[in-house]
């Protein structure tokens, strides 16, 4: 396989990175712009005829389709990942999810490559309450810039497919936690506690509730799914069937830095910024249909993943004092 990763020095994609190149016979071009992707990342794989980092901007047209040529499949994951970001800049996910994902089915148009897996969210569904969504749930009717934007993202890519017959897979996963987190609740109390360990602020009133998904669990049902199902477009709901809370994650971070004594703040309110859904619920019986279930439920995943992103700051830290 010949892949191409947009976003591949992101949390994600480099995460898609390392699981491909354990494929002997795989091959995988990183495009990143490095807006919020980390070189870090991707230290360890060595250059080689098996991988390539190309600097890019998804807005430069032509560097992409030069770019894109000669590859199997695209893997598209790169986009704006903070969702807060969207009530201060409204045009960012315009353009790095619409725009962007236009430029990367433009460029698979002229150079032929015809199969793409998109990394959506559950954002596109907006605010329904405690109302489990399936993948034919409607009106689609997104609460944030972000979860527009890929809901726009989604609609090109589907007329795309049907018109130009470029064999898609849309994702829409449940939170995605792990090692190389670079935003997100659990690493957002972690940096807080980092730097004064008697405090914590929580945005909201802690009862935000929602489902998170180890990426390791998600890469799964990626290569699960790309295996079992070749429909034109193909889309699927991505996470475990329980939730935890705000609250929850945050005297899990507490436990594991081994802190006591600390003061939560909580702002108050049901949400956590303009845009956020504060509970949210995904059906995933049609890809359990096919026998895909996560190795980590809520709880699971996310304790692992504050090992993990504790580890890597440990590490960090240790380096940064050996030089």
């Amino acid at each position: 396989m010949k892949a191409f990763i947009t976003g591949g020095a992101g949390f994600i994609g480099s995460s898609m990175t390392d699981r491909l190149l354990l494929g002997p016979s795989n091959s995988v071009t990183v495009f990143d712009n490095f807006s919020s992707g980390e070189t870090g990342f991707l230290h360890h794989i060595p250059r080689s005829e098996r991988f390539q980092l190309i600097m890019g901007d998804l807005l430069d047209s032509k560097l992409l389709q030069q770019s894109i040529g000669g590859h199997d499949i695209v893997f598209h994951f790169a986009s704006n990942p903070n969702i807060a970001r969207g009530a201060e800049d409204p045009t960012l996910d315009l353009q790095q999810s619409v725009v962007a994902t236009h430029n990367v089915l433009e460029a698979m148009r002229h150079t032929g490559v015809r199969k793409l897996v998109f990394l959506s969210g559950s954002g596109v569904y907006g605010d329904v309450g405690g109302k489990p969504t399936d993948e034919d749930f409607g009106p689609l009717l997104p609460v944030s810039m972000y979860g527009a934007g890929k809901l726009g993202a989604e609609a090109f890519i589907s007329a795309f497919a049907q018109m130009f017959e470029i064999r898609s897979y849309i994702f829409r996963p449940a939170n995605i936690v792990g090692a190389r987190q670079t935003h997100g609740v659990a690493f957002d109390f972690i940096k807080q506690l980092s730097a004064h360990p008697a405090h914590l602020e929580v945005l909201g009133d802690g009862r935000q509730s929602k489902s998170y998904l180890h990426v390791d669990d998600l890469l799964d049902a990626i290569f699960f799914v790309l295996a079992m199902v070749e429909e034109r477009v193909n889309v699927y709901n991505v996470a475990t069937q329980d939730a935890i809370e705000v609250a929850w994650i945050a005297r899990a971070v507490i436990e594991t830095m081994g802190l006591s004594d600390v003061q939560i703040n909580y702002a108050g309110g049901s949400k956590g910024w303009p845009g956020d859904v504060p509970v949210v619920r995904l059906n995933t019986d049609k890809i359990r249909r096919f026998g895909w279930t996560p190795k980590y439920d809520s709880s699971q995943a996310m304790k692992l993943a504050i090992t993990q992103m504790l580890d890597r700051l440990r590490q960090g830290t240790a380096q940064q004092e050996a030089r």
